[in-house]
């Protein structure tokens, strides 16, 4: 070990657990004594705490003000890491405390993914030896790769866009999956669902159920009104999950824009038709995101095997509703 190694080791044995969520409570107290009193500590033990963590990071961490204290940035770029390291540790403490121990992956999806792709994934892993046990997070894509970042989450499975190259860093592993559509939905009796050539000027002229602005889903459904010159429609409800959607425009007379996959679920279950158009909508990719550090642990390293799985069974209609 080398001298620099050592005085490093050195630094990191005189830290404990409550160093670490001291710092992480004073953040969000803005003040010692709320963190001191979380920690049931007084405050001069709690001004020891911090020039205790402060001498290990060799930098001050938190600015003191006349409404409390503040994190320097030194300090949130350290808070930044301790959270991942505390994520961490909860999710060790997680796994060890099952009967018996089994690997647990925390695991961050798009709605869409829970439709079709997730059962399918779980059937493949219980034919696996060690099978991890899954703790799955529903959320939209900024909110899954920022639990990511912040170690929340082990990996991700989800159909992004621009904005997964935007947030991905060095730190991520990203391997493409599958692409996929979106694909126009209506109720079984809509006068669109008889039409056997809809045009984009047919569709101005419905209402509809969409995601919000900012949405990828919104951006993807407006690019081919955008690309002709169209206004494109503005939606009568906005709505983040294509679950709620489909089940609106099911009993309305609504039109929606959703994951082929999951058109293609609801209308076997006998509520929403696919309404016949053109390939208008660009395709998006489904990604599986995780953390470097936590790609080859065992759990996620059988989640992955069993994505690989699936893939290479894709041409044979695995990822299809049926």
């Amino acid at each position: 070990m080398s001298k620099d190694t050592a005085r490093m080791a050195a630094r990191l044995d005189r830290l404990r657990i409550r160093h670490l969520r001291f710092l992480e409570l004073v953040d969000a107290h803005g003040s010692l004594s709320g963190a001191a009193g979380q920690l049931a500590l007084s405050q001069p033990a709690a001004t020891k705490m911090l020039q205790e963590i402060e001498a290990v990071f060799g930098a001050e961490l938190v600015a003191r003000t006349t409404r409390g204290a503040a994190l320097t940035p030194a300090g949130q770029l350290a808070l930044a890491r301790l959270r991942v390291a505390l994520n961490a540790l909860s999710a060790a403490i997680e796994a060890v405390s099952a009967a018996p121990p089994v690997p647990v992956v925390r695991l961050g999806i798009l709605p869409l993914v829970g439709v079709v792709a997730l059962p399918k994934l779980l059937a493949r892993m219980a034919a696996q030896p060690g099978c991890p046990r899954l703790s799955v997070h529903e959320a939209t894509v900024g909110g899954l790769l920022s639990m990511l970042d912040r170690g929340e989450l082990d990996c991700v499975i989800g159909r992004v866009g621009s904005s997964l190259e935007a947030s991905a860093t060095s730190a991520m592993r990203v391997t493409p999956l599958w692409e996929e559509r979106l694909a126009v939905a209506c109720a079984l009796d809509h006068a669109m669902a008889r039409k056997r050539a809809v045009t984009l000027a047919d569709l101005c002229n419905q209402d509809w159920v969409t995601t919000p602005r900012g949405a990828h889903t919104r951006s993807l459904f407006e690019a081919p009104f955008l690309t002709a010159g169209i206004v494109p429609p503005q939606p009568k409800v906005e709505s983040f999950s294509f679950h709620t959607n489909l089940c609106l425009v099911s009993g309305s007379n609504l039109l929606t824009v959703a994951p082929e996959s999951a058109v293609r679920h609801y209308a076997r279950l006998g509520m929403v038709r696919k309404v016949r158009h053109g390939a208008w909508f660009a395709a998006g990719r489904t990604v599986f995101v995780t953390r470097e550090d936590m790609a080859d642990s065992p759990g996620v390293a059988t989640v992955a095997a069993a994505l690989a799985g699936m893939m290479d069974d894709a041409e044979c209609g695995l990822l299809d509703d049926d």
